[in-house]
């Protein structure tokens, strides 16, 4: 009888550490992130840089010096 009371009371107390605090582990929530897209930054004159480039070929061609006319020979 001795022997069952001690092993029983043994038990108790070694048992009490296993079942301290919480039985289901509840996760911290995460703080929610909003990030906003960034703006299109600097794209307003894209269309600036081809308009040149049709500028100087349009300059180009009616500028040109080469003259036909005056290729004729005259003897």
């Amino acid at each position: 009888m001795k022997f069952l009371v001690s092993t029983a009371a043994a038990a108790l107390l070694l048992s009490g550490p296993a079942f301290a605090g919480n039985l289901v582990f509840d996760a911290p929530e995460e703080p929610v992130v909003v990030v906003e897209p960034e703006p299109m930054g600097g794209s307003n004159a894209a269309w600036l840089i081809p308009a040149i480039g049709l500028a100087a070929v349009a300059y180009a061609i009616t500028n040109d010096d080469d003259d036909d006319d005056d290729d004729s020979t005259e003897e």
